[in-house]
């Protein structure tokens, strides 16, 4: 029996559910960082208006694959649908999680604000460019390219933290 190696371990678990929720969702979480952490009173309200953001979002997904399944999905009883949609869909709530939690530990750890969301930012910016380059190399690309598909990746985390500072 060959061993499974780690990033082969990562890109299974990553691949079987919902990847494009578990990216939205951290990009969500990272955006309201970026976008609250300069202007809430407390590490506290940033990580309520993520987490209330993220939530809502992530009904918003299950609402519209839920109802949009109903054309594919002819008869298909709309709890059954439901279901469907809440399984597939919690891999957004699972993407916002890292990010959540460095702020949480970082802030009971005495970080101010700026700092544990400055944390969950450069987190959110690792968490996108591993799911760019495990993609790629699941693809069949080669590590040359996984990277410059990584870099590709994180840019968008590099542009959320960018903007909390011109946010501010």
């Amino acid at each position: 029996m060959v061993e499974e190696t780690a990033r082969e371990r990562a890109t299974r678990l990553i691949a079987r559910g919902n990847p494009a929720g578990l990216l939205y969702g951290a990009i969500i979480t990272g955006a309201v960082m970026s976008a609250t952490a300069n202007h809430a009173p407390s590490t506290g309200r940033v990580v309520l208006a993520a987490v209330f953001v993220l939530v809502v979002y992530w009904l918003a997904d299950v609402y519209v694959r839920a109802f949009s399944d109903q054309f594919t999905h002819v008869g298909s009883p709309l709890p059954r649908r439901m279901v469907a949609a809440v399984r597939h869909e919690s891999r957004v709530l699972m993407g916002g999680v890292p990010a959540i939690v460095v702020v949480l530990v970082a802030s009971l750890l005495g970080a101010d604000t700026a700092l544990a969301v400055n944390l969950a930012l450069w987190l959110t910016v690792i968490e996108l460019g591993a799911v760019g380059y495990l993609g790629a190399r699941a693809a069949g690309s080669s590590p040359r390219r996984a990277v410059r598909e990584s870099l590709a990746a994180a840019l968008l985390g590099v542009v959320m933290v960018v903007s909390k500072t011109f946010l501010h």
